[in-house]
C-alpha cells in the first residue's frame, strides 16, 4: 500500500486505486463503500482519489468495464482454442469457472453486486449479451439453427452454468474437474442433436 506521500505515475496510481477498489467494493458492497473508504484503503487522500474518478459511481463503472473485458476475453479465448465443437463446451465451461475461483472479486463485481444505477446495470446487461453472442455464434457454427433458437439454447446453458456457480460458492469441495466434465457430457448430449458440420 502506497503512502499519500508517495508520488506514482499517473496510470500505475490509477491501476493502484482500481485494484484497491475492487477488493472493497467486493468485500462490502457499492451501498456501503464511500470514497473516503476507498481513499483510506488505497494510501491516498480523498482530492487524489477524485483526480482520477470524479465519482464513486465513475470509479464503479470502471470496475465493470475492467472485469467485462477480462471475463469475455476468457470466454473467447476459451472458444477459440479448438474448433471441435465438443472440445468448446468443455473449454467454456472451464474458462467460466476458472474465472469464478481465481478472480472472484471480479466475478462479484458482475453478478453479485448490489448497485442498481442504471448505467451500471446497463453495462452488466451489455457483458452477458456479448458473451451470450459468442456462444451462440460458437453454436451456429456447427449446427443450422437460426438466431432465436441459437439464443434459447445459449441461455439455458448460462443459467446451467450460473446454477453451478451458486453451489460452487456456497462449498469449499466442489470438484472442479468433475463438475466440468458432468456439465460437458451433459450439454453435450443435448447439442449433438443439433450438429449438422
Amino acid at each position: 500500500m502506497s503512502s499519500p506521500q508517495q508520488r506514482l505515475p499517473r496510470e500505475q496510481r490509477r491501476d493502484q486505486l482500481v485494484g484497491v477498489a475492487l477488493s472493497v467494493f467486493a468485500t462490502r458492497g457499492y451501498r456501503t463503500t464511500s470514497m473516503d473508504v476507498i481513499a483510506e484503503a488505497a494510501g491516498v487522500s480523498k482530492p487524489v482519489l477524485y483526480q482520477h474518478f470524479a465519482s464513486k459511481q465513475e470509479l464503479y463503472l470502471a470496475l465493470i468495464d475492467a472485469s467485462a473485458t477480462h471475463l469475455n476475453s476468457s470466454v473467447q479465448s476459451a472458444l477459440e482454442s479448438t474448433t471441435d465443437p465438443h472440445e468448446r463446451v468443455r473449454a467454456t465451461y472451464r474458462a467460466y469457472f476458472d474465472f469464478v475461483i481465481s478472480h472472484r472479486e471480479e466475478f462479484a463485481i458482475l453478478f453479485n453486486s448490489d448497485v442498481y444505477e442504471p448505467e451500471a446495470q446497463a453495462r452488466i446487461r451489455a457483458l452477458r449479451e456479448q458473451s451470450a453472442s459468442h456462444i451462440v455464434d460458437a453454436l451456429q457454427s456447427f449446427t443450422d439453427l437460426n438466431d432465436s433458437e441459437a439464443r434459447l439454447l445459449c441461455r439455458t446453458l448460462i443459467g446451467t452454468a450460473e446454477v453451478v456457480i451458486k453451489q460452487i460458492e456456497s462449498s469449499n469441495d466442489v470438484d472442479i474437474d468433475a463438475t466440468v466434465n458432468l456439465l460437458t457430457q451433459l450439454s453435450w448430449g443435448g447439442l449433438q442433436s443439433f450438429a449438422t458440420k
